[in-house]
Parts: C-alpha cells; structure tokens; sequence
C-alpha cells in the first residue's frame, strides 16, 4: 500500500490527509443501495409470505328465525269485565230509643253487639205502672162524661115535654137553651177531649216496648237493666241483616258499559281474607247521584241479599261483614266480534305482533274498545284464528323471520 504524500511546503501538524477517489465513491454507493437491497429483500419475503398464507373458504351468512309464543286469537261474545273495589254498608240502618222516658225492667239477651233480632221481637222494656195508671184514669173520665151525658140527656127530654105541654113562641136560641143543647154540646166535647187522652195514653203504655222495626243485627249496645231512658237515649244501633250494601267506585268511562236493565249481576270476592276461589253474587240496584271525592270515580251501588249466610241456600258462603272492602267484578255489555288478548301483548301505539302465515313478523295497528287491568277487547284490526306474539323481543322490524318451539 502506498504511503500518502505531505505537502512539502506545510508542517506535519496542518498536513490534510487526501483520500483517493474511488474510495469516496465505493462508500456512498454501499451507504445508498445496501439499505435498498435489504428493503427489496424484505418486501420479497412479505409477498412470498402473503401469497403462500392459507385462506378459509367464506360461507355464505344463515339467518336464525326468533323463537317466539303466540296465541291463537279467539272472538269474545261477552263484554269487558270490569274491576272496582267497594266498601259494604248496611241497607239500612236504625238508632234505637224509647220515645218515653221509664227504667228498663226486662232486656233481650240479643240486644248486644253482633246479636240478632227478628223483626217483631221485643227488645226491651221500661216499667209501665205510671202508663197503665195514667191509662186508667184517662178511661175513668171517658165513663164519668159518658154518665154526665145520660144525665143530660134525661134532663133535655123532660124539657122538651114540658115545651110540648105549654106552647110558647121562642127563637131558635131559646129552643136550643131550653132543650139544653149547650150543656150537650159542651159535655160531647169533653167526652172527646177524654177519649183522646185515653188513647194518647194507651199509646203511651204501648210506648213502653221496644220491638225490633225489621230482621236485624245489633252492632253497638249501651243499656242495661235498670238504667232511666228518655226519648233522646241511644240504646243501641240496628243494621239490616237481610241484606246490605256494596258501594263500588268504577271509572266514569265505565258507566256506559253497566246495563241495569239486563240484570246487572256481579261477583264479589275478598282476596286474602276468603278462601281461594269463594265468591258470592249480587245485583247492581243504581248509580250514586255524585262523584267520590278521593279519585273522582262514579259511584254503583249493588246488593247482597243474606250476607250473613244465615239462610240454608247461602250455607257455607263467605260471610259479607258490614265495613268490609270487597273486590267486584262487573261483566259489561257484549260488543260483537271482539276479541280479548292479554294487556301485556299490546304493545306501543296500540299495536300487536302478528306471526303470519309464513311466519313472518307483522306490527299491525289495533282498535281498543276497552282496556282492563289484565285484559284489552280489540275491536278492529285482527282476525280470529291469527297468532298473537306473547314473547317479548328486543328488537322488532316488519317481515323478520319468527319460529316456534315445534318448528323444525
């Protein structure tokens, strides 16, 4: 290798080195095409990969039907029933108290809370001894008016014949004071004066018993024996035991449905308090003349005859007890053609999902005639015999494939 030359002319300290030519050529050509070589190579590789990769053969996409329930719609001949709550209050309801005063001698051992009492039956009595005396007197002075009258009577028929024996011109006056028609007149009127104490005092004595206006139950007593009455006394309160009262609150919109003149029957039951599945009837009588103020609801009133099941067809039945909130179901006016479906397969907008013939969705808009708490009766808009959807989905589109458990 040859040695490089020094200028003479400089020192050895400022001598440049001269690097030859072709070796400043052979460096930037590997600096330049040797990362170029390595970055063909390298694509080179990648293609050779890319193309020798395997590929899994693409499958054309299958679509799974939605696993629905249907129900198969079946048309309704009876109307809506509707649901209403109602508490029960006696048919009627009576305040027992003497109207005259006295001390209770004899009571009914029924007249207590919950005991019953025929209509007719006593119910208690008050001491009498100042009423039959008070009765006899006032007899005592009808007989001795009666015996003042003959006496009167003697007295006017002798007058008159000794007018006949004497013959004198009188006025009608003095005929009428002759004959002693005054006295008479005066002693009829105290006769009837008489007879209408008698009878105020047999009413009086009559006073003393207190029997019972209609079959009844007590539901409070507060008399013993012994204690002094007077007219404005409360003995004790009677309710009806024949019947009673069932004050429902319906919807104002539910009026319309209630026809009285078909009967208007209703099923009462008491949920948690009745055995599961007793129920008993009774008969819608009329409407309340006004709206509840808690809810603004309308009023039906209904009886239940026998509630306290005490006659032998009744044997067995719920007791109805005054106070009780019952649970009433009131069947309303058929509606011809309509079909009932859970409230649950209604859907938004009034809408149901129909499963077609080739079991393809359809969202079908429906006519609501009425809306119950569990049921609705469509009117319009489904056919019977068509699959009602009852499975709820997620998502919903018009003509998405549906299936059922049974389908293959």
């Amino acid at each position: 290798m040859k040695a490089e030359r020094i200028h003479p002319s400089l020192d050895v300290e400022d001598a440049v080195i001269v690097v030859p030519l072709w070796r400043r050529v052979l460096s930037v050509v590997l600096k330049t095409l040797l990362p170029l070589l390595i970055l063909a190579a390298a694509a080179h590789v990648y293609q050779h990969l890319m193309a020798t990769e395997p590929h899994a053969a693409r499958k054309p996409e299958t679509r799974i039907a939605s696993l629905v329930e249907v129900v198969s719609v079946v048309p309704r001949a009876a109307g809506p029933v509707i649901e209403a709550w109602g508490e029960v209050v006696p048919a009627r309801s009576l305040v027992l108290s003497p109207e005259v005063s006295g001390r209770v001698v004899w009571l009914n051992p029924n007249l207590r809370a919950g005991g019953r009492i025929a209509a007719g039956e006593e119910m208690l009595r008050l001491d009498n001894r100042q009423r039959t005396a008070d009765l006899r007197m006032a007899e005592a002075e009808v007989a001795r008016i009666d015996a003042l009258i003959l006496t009167e009577k003697g007295q006017a028929a002798r007058a008159l014949r000794d007018l006949e024996r004497v013959p004198l011109t009188l006025t009608e006056e003095q005929r009428a004071l002759v004959l002693r028609e005054p006295q008479m007149a005066e002693l009829v009127a105290q006769r009837d004066a008489a007879l209408a104490s008698r009878d105020q005092a047999a009413v009086a004595l009559s006073e003393v018993v207190l029997r019972a206006p209609f079959d009844a139950v007590v539901t409070e007593a507060d008399v013993a024996m012994g204690s002094m009455l007077a007219p404005t006394s409360a003995a004790a309160t009677l309710v009806t035991a024949d019947r009673a009262e069932v004050t429902l609150a319906v919807p104002v919109t539910a009026l319309g449905w209630i026809d009285l003149a078909e009967g208007g029957e209703i099923t009462l039951s008491q949920p948690g308090i009745w055995p599961q599945g007793a129920e008993r009837r009774a008969q819608i009588t009329r409407f309340g003349a006004s709206l509840t103020e808690a809810g603004r609801m309308a009023e039906v009133i209904a009886v239940v005859q026998d509630p306290l099941a005490l006659q032998s067809e009744n044997a067995g039945e719920p007791v109805v007890l005054i106070g009780s909130f019952l649970r009433a179901e009131i069947q309303g006016r058929a509606i011809e053609g309509a079909v009932a479906i859970d409230r649950a397969h209604l859907r938004d907008d009034d809408r149901v999902w129909v499963m077609g013939r080739d079991d393809r969705l359809e969202i079908r808009p429906v006519e609501v005639a009425w809306r119950g708490v569990d049921q609705v009766l469509i009117a319009r808009g489904l056919v019977p015999g068509e699959r009602v959807v009852a499975t709820p989905l997620a998502t919903v589109a018009d003509g998405m494939a549906l299936r059922l458990a049974d389908s293959p």
